[in-house]
């Protein structure tokens, strides 16, 4: 059975300690892990053990991968998902990171989508086709975006609108009506309501 024969703190990641297993680096454990997991130099493992306690390091890494994420910004699920994966290659862990995060509440996506259409009407508004497609690429459900989307009302829409039109007015690329409105289309607004809208604002 292989021996712990050295545990040493990263000089890196200072919370986090190498555990050597017959000479060679085996794995590694936060502090805290460490110190209630009874481990100790001249302990001998299990095979099986062994293989526990590896998961065990390779889901902290993940864990604390996926907060260094989540801290930047508002993330969804697929989106801390999908950057597990290119980091990691057991599912299973990354799964657990997932419910773990979950559980916090560290990622929500109805939580996310608020935030998304928040900052994002608050900065560039836009349509709710355009904003149903960008919370579509990252990978909320059906579900979850028609949720969300219902906090935004026909009265709201239409502000958002003229507020667009006046503002591209104000170019002169945009002084031709058809083009005015191609670019409109293209951001999601219904030919219907860009008539009406400019009919409102020359009035």
């Amino acid at each position: 059975m292989p021996v712990i024969t050295d545990i040493q703190q990263q000089k890196r990641a200072v919370t986090r300690y190498s555990i050597y297993l017959d000479g060679e680096y085996g794995f590694s454990l936060t502090d805290l892990e460490l110190s209630t997991s009874g481990l100790r130099v001249g302990r001998a493992l299990t095979p099986e053990e062994v293989a526990v306690w590896e998961a065990q390091s390779i889901e902290g890494k993940a864990y604390n991968a996926a907060l260094r994420y989540l801290s930047y910004r508002p993330r969804s699920r697929r989106e801390v998902q999908d950057y597990l994966i290119t980091k990691y290659e057991e599912s299973a862990v990354i799964d657990r990171v997932l419910v773990r995060l979950e559980a916090l509440g560290l990622i929500n996506d109805t939580a996310f989508a608020a935030i998304w259409i928040e900052n994002r009407q608050m900065l560039k508004p836009r349509s709710r086709r355009r904003l149903a497609q960008e919370l579509a690429q990252k990978g909320l459900n059906r579900e979850v975006i028609e949720g969300a989307l219902t906090e935004i009302d026909d009265a709201a829409q239409d502000s958002v609108l003229e507020q667009l039109i006046t503002k591209k007015r104000r170019l002169s690329s945009y002084q031709d009506i058809d083009k005015l409105t191609a670019y409109l289309a293209r951001q999601g607004f219904e030919y219907d309501q860009i008539k009406k809208a400019l009919r409102r604002l020359d009035d």
